[in-house]
């Protein structure tokens, strides 16, 4: 039950993070809420993505940007002789991640007509488009406070993040 409790606390906590009212360092120190946090965003990346990707390859696409994200925090941590953040960093970035997602999620709950038609809908790809700068800008604070890094250097972190994680996505899988 205490693992729980701690998960649903660090669910909240990422929803605070995501609203840019919290920091890394707020959350508990629980390998296991991180793994429910995992389950939690496959379950959700299935509900997102499952019309088109098999639950396989939602897996595969979750567990790459969790090796991505590992990668970056780990060689940034190390070199910055932070080493003991990283569970509370990778926590904290895949949480705003499944936050994020559930909110895509509602959102295609709410317009689901504009899902099915040939054309993208102009409303659908400029809140498509919020939701990508909402998560850059959610992850690049992340990578700021739990770095101690500048503004603009946990920025270029977050974008080059995505880049290689869009470029993986897009041209392996």
């Amino acid at each position: 039950m205490n693992t729980i409790r701690t998960w649903l606390l660090s669910l909240k906590l990422y929803l605070q993070m995501s609203l840019f009212l919290a920091s890394p360092s707020s959350l508990p120190y629980s390998p296991a809420a991180l793994v429910l946090s995992v389950g939690a965003y496959l379950l959700v990346g299935q509900a997102l993505l499952g019309e088109v990707k098999n639950l396989f390859e939602i897996g595969v696409q979750i567990a790459i940007e969790i090796l991505i994200l590992y990668l970056i925090s780990y060689a940034v941590l190390t070199f910055k002789k932070k080493q003991g953040r990283l569970l509370q960093t990778l926590s904290a970035l895949i949480g705003i991640n499944l936050i994020i997602s559930i909110a895509s999620l509602l959102l295609v709950g709410v317009l689901p007509d504009m899902q099915n038609t040939e054309t993208p809908d102009p409303l659908l790809v400029q809140l498509n488009l919020a939701i990508l700068l909402w998560n850059m800008a959610v992850v690049s604070l992340i990578f700021k406070r739990a770095f101690e890094i500048k503004t603009i250097v946990a920025a270029i972190i977050a974008f080059n993040y995505l880049l290689i994680y869009e470029f993986i996505i897009l041209n392996f899988l």
